[in-house]
């Protein structure tokens, strides 16, 4: 059986990495806000409603039990460009099985929900990882998480990426398909209960 003790993944340079901690998270906040501002002042009258969304999206990635979150905020000509990265660990129903079990479990559970009928699911090979779930929702914004087994565990890795700009929605999905490429898990094998 393994155990994760780390994830890594890579963010663009104009990404900002969130403070999760409900305590001290504001900072991080402020300062992605901030950095946004000094990248193209014109952002500087939108400051307090994107404070207020990023303050919603780590308070909801925290009590979703993230361990990660990393923002991107931009202007464009439609008004603020804001992107977000998740990552979560979630544990399966049932005993560990291999990678490849694992995924298609994950696959045919998001497929046989009836909220996600309008999500393309697909297996993929992440580059570091291995086998994923690949889950990508365009409705008014855009939304791909990639659902990583654990290696010899129940435990997986959720990666969610979402923009609410749906202009730019297929510019997102590659860029969040790239990130996800970069992610790679560190883990451990734990001795059985026969050592």
């Amino acid at each position: 059986m393994s155990v994760l003790v780390g994830a890594q993944i890579v963010t663009p340079g104009d990404w900002t990495d969130l403070d999760l901690d409900p305590s001290t998270r504001h900072r991080s906040i402020a300062r992605a806000v901030r950095l946004a501002v000094m990248a193209d002042p014109g952002l500087s009258s939108c400051s307090a409603r994107l404070i207020s969304l990023l303050d919603d999206v780590t308070r909801r990635a925290h009590d979703s039990g993230g361990f990660f979150c990393s923002s991107l905020v931009l202007a464009s000509d439609d008004g603020p460009l804001v992107a977000n990265a998740l990552l979560q660990l979630c544990v399966a129903d049932g005993a560990p099985g291999s990678v490849e079990l694992a995924c298609a479990d994950l696959a045919g559970a998001v497929s046989g929900d009836p909220s996600w009928a309008d999500a393309d699911v697909t297996m993929v090979d992440l580059p570091s990882v291995g086998p994923a779930v690949r889950v990508v929702v365009v409705a008014g914004g855009v939304c791909v998480q990639y659902l990583v087994p654990v290696p010899d565990s129940s435990e997986y890795v959720v990666l969610t990426f979402t923009s609410p700009t749906a202009p730019y929605a297929d510019a997102f999905v590659e860029l969040f398909d790239s990130m996800a490429a970069s992610f790679a898990l560190d883990y451990e094998y734990a001795a059985g209960p026969n050592g």
